[in-house]
């Protein structure tokens, strides 16, 4: 199932439609007037361009809040990391997505799992708390993790143990996840 994320009007930097597919994404709420904002944008950039040159899956969409297209595209080409944003035109849609994730303040940062539902609400620490390359992988592991959903991947082995025998029926697996759920009452 492709995320409701992915229906939205996304764009890089050069102007052309961004793709999310197979990624942990993170919202990111901020605006160019907002000076903890332009204070956070380059926090967040060094954790994003280290993240990608790990190889890591993440991607980011800038939802503004600015008040021209001037002043989005101005902080969005100038600041921003080389990630996506929803197009500026789209106002109805950005302004759908902070009621939606309960934005209150700027700059936010919301990880989202593949439905894009909130997985963590503490981006923005998490990105300020790593202060290097290694402790920015540390801190996506976390999100990684939470952002997944093992319903969605058929797996390996039945039981998910090392040594447990292997399926190549995806369906299998998933009964076979089910019901050690349902085993211990979950």
């Amino acid at each position: 199932m492709a995320s409701p994320l992915a229906a939205l009007p996304l764009v890089n930097k050069a102007g052309a439609k961004g793709d999310i597919s197979g990624k942990v994404v993170a919202l990111y709420f901020s605006a160019h007037w907002c000076p903890p904002c332009r204070g956070f944008t380059p926090a967040l950039r060094q954790f994003y361009e280290s993240l990608k040159k790990s190889g890591e899956p993440i991607e980011i969409i800038f939802v503004s809040g600015d008040k021209s297209e001037e002043e989005f595209r101005d902080y969005f080409l100038k600041e921003h990391g080389d990630w996506l944003a929803v197009d500026f035109g789209a106002e109805k849609e950005r302004a759908a997505l902070s009621k939606q994730y309960g934005v209150s303040g700027i700059p936010s940062l919301i990880v989202v799992d593949s439905k894009g539902q909130p997985v963590s609400d503490s981006g923005r620490e998490d990105v300020a708390g790593a202060t290097s390359p290694e402790a920015a992988v540390k801190a996506f592991e976390a999100w990684k993790k939470a952002a997944g959903d093992w319903r969605e991947s058929p797996g390996t082995t039945l039981g998910g143990a090392s040594g447990a025998p292997a399926a190549g029926d995806a369906a299998a697996l998933r009964a076979a996840r089910l019901a050690a759920l349902e085993k211990r009452g979950l």
